[in-house]
């Protein structure tokens, strides 16, 4: 098996090699696929990751999830405490600005959303395993979340070229429950929940 760091190298190149529109197709087909889970169409509460680089395009998503009534969370990232706090958007163009690592996040003014009150988190990954398991981009953020929001079901969105066999992993590593592709949908029903 390759170290995180080199498989990590090889698949974010193999994404970034996507053509603007054909991300689009995929991530649209990705969405369809993410839309028709039982567990988002009941979810009340949903966060999504805002889209940076290559990654699957969740903003055209974010606008769904609002236009179907849901409360829609993005995550604002403190790099001096290296977390993530869900907060509550409601107008993409007013809500979302800049943040650090030069992704877009919820602007000071959105409204803090408790940790409980979520029921479905969408993960970013750079690789993910045929398990469930990620390798992320090396900050540990949605690791340490998804031990805290132990209430939200887990869902992984990405693409299908993203998934590999298996990835290394540590003790701290928390796999997802769900893992969503332009090509299939992933679920593992009777893992025991960790954090």
């Amino acid at each position: 098996m390759k170290c995180k760091s080199s498989l990590r190298r090889a698949v974010i190149q193999r994404r970034d090699s996507l053509p603007p529109q054909e991300i689009r197709r995929l991530s649209a087909r990705a969405a369809d696929r993410l839309f028709s889970l039982p567990e988002i169409r009941s979810a009340a509460v949903i966060m999504f990751f805002v889209t940076f680089g290559s990654e699957v395009d969740t903003v055209p998503m974010l606008r769904r999830a609002l236009r179907a009534g849901k409360r829609t969370l993005a995550p604002r990232v403190d790099p001096a405490r290296r977390e993530l706090t869900p907060c509550q958007v409601v107008d993409l163009d007013r809500d979302l600005v800049v943040g650090s690592y030069g992704i877009r996040e919820p602007a000071p003014h959105c409204p803090v959303v408790p940790l409980d009150e979520i029921d479905a988190v969408l993960v970013p990954a750079a690789v993910w395993s045929e398990d469930g398991y990620r390798i992320g981009y090396g900050g540990g953020y949605y690791d340490r979340f998804l031990a805290q929001a132990a209430r939200a079901v887990r869902i992984g969105l990405g693409f299908e070229l993203q998934v590999a066999p298996e990835v290394p992993r540590g003790e701290h590593d928390l796999p997802v429950d769900i893992l969503v592709t332009e090509a299939k949908v992933r679920r593992w029903p009777d893992r025991k929940r960790g954090g």
